[in-house]
């Protein structure tokens, strides 16, 4: 699944206007929104999980972690100290 990042910062700038805030998102995260990758990602607080990054909808979003396919709503929020340990593969 091909997700283009800057295809939705535009709609979503055309949706909210300059209310739309990007500040939230890791840009670090951008090519495995894009890609739909899955990524081992460590988070600040020291857990480890696996899965594919997702974005929230909203004036200011953020990125989510999407740990099965089937995943809706209990998804894992990702903010500026998280980090990808490892891409793809278990």
């Amino acid at each position: 699944m091909k997700r283009n990042y800057k295809e939705y910062v535009d709609n979503k700038m055309k949706r909210y206007g300059i209310e739309f805030d990007t500040s939230d998102l890791n840009e670090n995260f951008i090519p495995y929104f894009e890609s739909g990758e899955r990524v081992t990602v460590k988070f600040s607080y020291g857990e480890i999980k696996r899965g594919t990054i997702g974005i929230s909808s909203g004036w200011k979003p953020i990125f989510l972690l999407m740990l099965t396919k089937r995943s809706s709503g209990s998804s894992y929020t990702i903010n500026k100290l998280d980090e990808i340990k490892r891409i793809g593969g278990l």
